[in-house]
């Protein structure tokens, strides 16, 4: 059985898909916290004393510069971010590098492409997993709507969605700050109706199919300059209940854990 050395992670991606790889593969997984020691010369020495046939690197940063150095990089795994914002500030050389030396390049989400592409051809859409036995559908509706929002780093609440929801008597809670640990969410999507995602990204984010798995309706990218309209349809709560149906099926069927942990076996295989 061939070892694959899974470094670094991004969003649970790689702990979503890892038990699903370990009936074909071994696997090691080296993970980081982002304090200085352990992101530089830490990474570089468990990278050091680690032993595998493939390596599957997460993020076209340190990681992945420090992997092609000492061992291989055959998989490098692109969540957003690393390339979004460093291909266009000092650290551009090490993420370009990053994406030229890697045998195989993944990214995670159908906006990278056009980014990616300008490096790497070859580059393979891999969409982002959801365990949908730890997302599970929600309980009961209440009569009305209730939305989610936690805030990010990259851009503001927007203004007049806030205005529309509490016109159409949508109950909003706002979270400033991770204030729950990753295995608590479920149990806090669970709670609303209605997620909101990003909207500078134009692409879903994890967190949201996650909360879809939960049978969430969302407000997202898609709805930029129609949040009136897309607060009056989501006002009722028997169009909310439907939506959330549909975003489960459509999540099982394009990001459920075991299906994307097949993809990149084929992946994996395809490295000989």
């Amino acid at each position: 059985m061939r070892k694959v050395v899974i470094v670094n992670d991004a969003c649970h991606v790689m702990k979503t898909v890892i038990p699903y790889l370990r009936n074909d593969f071994e696997v090691e997984h080296i993970t980081r916290t982002r304090g200085l020691w352990d992101k530089t010369f830490g990474i570089l020495l468990k990278i050091a004393k680690s032993r595998g046939d493939i390596y599957h690197i997460n993020y076209a940063l340190q990681d992945a510069y420090l992997a092609s150095r000492i061992k291989r990089l055959d998989v490098l795994h692109v969540h957003g971010s690393d390339v979004r914002t460093n291909l266009n500030n000092k650290w551009r050389r090490i993420a370009e590098d990053n994406l030229k030396r890697a045998k195989v390049v993944l990214y995670v989400t159908p906006d990278l492409e056009g980014i990616i592409k300008e490096y790497r051809d070859d580059a393979i859409y891999f969409p982002n997993p959801v365990d949908m036995n730890m997302f599970s559908p929600k309980g009961d509706y209440t009569d009305k709507s209730r939305a989610v929002y936690w805030k990010n780093w990259y851009e503001e609440f927007p203004v007049e969605l806030k205005s529309v929801l509490e016109t159409f008597g949508i109950e909003l809670t706002i979270y400033d700050e991770p204030i729950f640990s990753y295995e608590e969410m479920p149990t806090v999507l669970q709670g609303y109706d209605i997620y909101i995602d990003r909207f500078e990204i134009p692409s879903i984010s994890k967190a949201c199919l996650e909360a879809m798995s939960c049978g969430l309706a969302t407000i997202d990218f898609r709805h930029m300059g129609d949040f009136g309209d897309r607060a009056l349809v989501l006002s009722d709560i028997d169009h909310v209940i439907a939506e959330g149906k549909a975003n489960i099926e459509y999540v099982k069927k394009k990001h459920e854990a075991s299906l994307v942990a097949e993809r990149l076996k084929k992946v994996y295989e395809s490295l000989g």
